[in-house]
């Protein structure tokens, strides 16, 4: 199978579908947008198909949503929870990609029906797989050059001859005071993705598309702060002059619907949607250290654990750091590696610093996720399973509920719940025990112990002043769809089986999502055909793993953008 017999092949008879991903996206704000003709072909969808808000994943972080999105299941059945997964027997963690994506994907159900499919820019999407139509690798990938990035594999020579070299992601990171900076690098990597994708649309035509923007995401975490006077800190004069930074994104998006609108036409069927929602984010909490007070948690009593907690309780690293820094001498960190940086600077106090033979219970991941340090499932475990598990989560949900905001005094814990509230599937037990939002997200999590904070809130960490919100957004339009429907009740755990409904494949019985049929018309109704889950599945072969240098690339990625702690 080869690039030659891939843009060769006819499409099928159906209407092509196309699946945009604008990640993060949020009815908050696009609303009055489309409402003031800022995103007018956003608009035209709505105005002639069916739209409302999707609720994600219940912890709603890109991995988990997006493979939820293209596996029709829930995270206990796919096994992707986070930006990571636990190693067995372990504290150690590796993270997602492809490869540990447990279920059955999208572009399998296309491809056995005979249909072609091209993906692009998932996040956690990495390693391509060989399949008919084209793929290229997200967020989770080294970079560009890494083998494996695409498929067809001579596919990255050919777009850097025939579009320009070849981008993979932002070429700035977000600092205040070089927002203009970064905000540029955004639009010229959606610019070049618009190019790219123009060409493969044009060069290998396909019956399907999922095609996904990250810069909606990342805009929203950076530049939220700018948008909204009554955020703390707020600088009239300042931040003003990029109050439309994450329009412009946006419209950028936009644009690029319109493109395909022209492309593929009318005769095609739509959908534009969200993993997950955005809103503002005014701090961090720091669990950890609470599960160190309420003593859940204890560090090492040692010579070197007592020296580091006096350093970070004095924050005499971060004050030396600053002051290097004022003094101009700030590349002299460019001598040492960003991740022995990160490592020193951001976390101080690791998990090597943790006494597990007197923890009952640690946090990390986003959001708020407390494991219990179980016996026979963490390396060094001390609560047995059975009743004192249970006696132990039922004492920290208990505490977590009580719990106020160290200012305000309002609750801040929220949507708490036990993991089998959530999830279902073999792989529940690789989720977090207890899992909760602070102040109804409001307030993101952090790894670290945070001893030169105050209290347990700190300052948001990597400058972000939006994160995740459970909302977000899905719209439906084309010859399959009926107009005027608002839909309600609408998950990420549907999609899947609502391509495959709008694409005439069959459906197997053992998702956990529904086609999104109060959308359809009646025609397309009648389409829809349910099959025993064992006639289409088939087992995947294994994917390679990530290790060295690609696994410091990734790690020191998505560390730069917020998402590991």
């Amino acid at each position: 199978m080869g690039a030659e017999s891939t843009r060769s092949r006819e499409r099928t008879s159906n209407p092509p579908l196309v699946v945009l991903g604008w990640d993060a996206a949020t009815w908050d704000l696009l609303t009055p947008w489309v409402e003031q003709g800022k995103l007018p072909h956003l608009a035209n969808l709505m105005k002639n198909g069916s739209y409302g808000a999707i609720s994600s994943t219940s912890l709603p972080v890109s991995p988990a949503a997006w493979s939820t999105i293209i596996t029709g299941k829930n995270p206990g059945k796919h096994g992707v929870f986070d930006w990571f997964a636990r190693n067995p027997g372990s504290y150690d963690v590796k993270y997602v990609h492809t490869g540990q994506i447990k279920a059955r994907p999208v572009w399998e159900y296309f491809n056995q029906g005979g249909q072609r499919i091209g993906v692009f820019n998932l996040p956690m999407l990495y390693p391509a797989v060989s399949l008919e139509g084209f793929m290229l690798s997200g967020l989770a990938a080294p970079d560009g050059a890494a083998q494996g990035f695409a498929y067809p594999t001579d596919l990255l020579d050919e777009l850097s001859r025939q579009v320009g070299p070849f981008q993979h992601a932002e070429a700035e990171v977000y600092k205040y005071g070089r927002e203009a900076v970064y905000l540029q690098s955004m639009l010229d990597l959606l610019n070049y993705q618009r190019r790219v994708l123009r060409y493969l649309v044009e060069q290998y035509p396909c019956d399907a598309y999922l095609l996904v923007f990250m810069q909606t995401d990342h805009a929203q975490h950076k530049f939220w702060r700018y948008l909204d006077p009554t955020y703390p800190g707020y600088d009239a004069v300042y931040d003003a002059q990029f109050a439309d930074a994450i329009e412009q994104v946006f419209r950028g998006v936009d644009d690029f619907l319109g493109e395909l609108l022209t492309l593929l036409g009318d005769h095609a069927n739509y959908m534009v949607l969200s993993d997950h929602g955005s809103g503002p984010v005014h701090g961090i909490m720091y669990i950890n250290r609470w599960l160190q007070e309420i003593g859940m948690l204890h560090l090492r009593d040692d010579f070197s654990t007592r020296l580091k907690v006096w350093l970070a309780k004095t924050d005499l690293i971060g004050r030396a750091y600053r002051l290097v820094s004022r003094l101009g001498l700030g590349k002299i960190a460019n001598l040492v590696s960003k991740p022995a940086r990160n490592k020193v600077v951001n976390s101080f106090i690791g998990f090597e610093d943790i006494d597990w033979t007197l923890t009952k219970a640690y946090a990390r991941g986003a959001f708020g996720q407390i494991f219990v340090n179980v016996v026979g499932r963490e390396s060094q475990g001390i609560v047995s399973p059975g009743a004192e598990y249970t006696q132990v989560v039922t004492e920290l949900m208990a505490a977590l509920e009580s719990l106020p905001h160290p200012q305000s005094g309002e609750p801040l814990i929220t949507d708490l719940r036990r993991r089998e509230d959530s999830y279902q599937g073999e792989y529940v037990e690789q989720a977090a025990d207890i899992m909760f939002s602070i102040q109804g997200y409001l307030y993101q999590s952090s790894i670290k112990m945070g001893f030169d904070s105050e209290s347990i809130l700190g300052q948001s960490e990597y400058e972000d002043s939006g994160s995740h919100r459970p909302n977000g957004i899905v719209v439906l339009s084309g010859p399959g769809i009926r107009s005027g429907v608002r839909l309600e009740n609408a998950q990420v755990a549907d999609i899947l089986p609502t391509m495959l409904a709008l694409a005439n494949l069959p459906i197997p019985d053992d998702l956990d999502g529904h086609p999104l049929d109060e959308a359809f018309t009646d025609e397309q109704c009648q389409r829809i055909q349910f099959v025993p889950a064992e006639e289409l599945n088939s087992p995947a072969g294994p994917s390679p793993d990530l290790v060295g240098a690609e696994l410091a690339t990734v790690e020191e990625r998505l560390r730069g953008l917020g998402y590991l702690g």
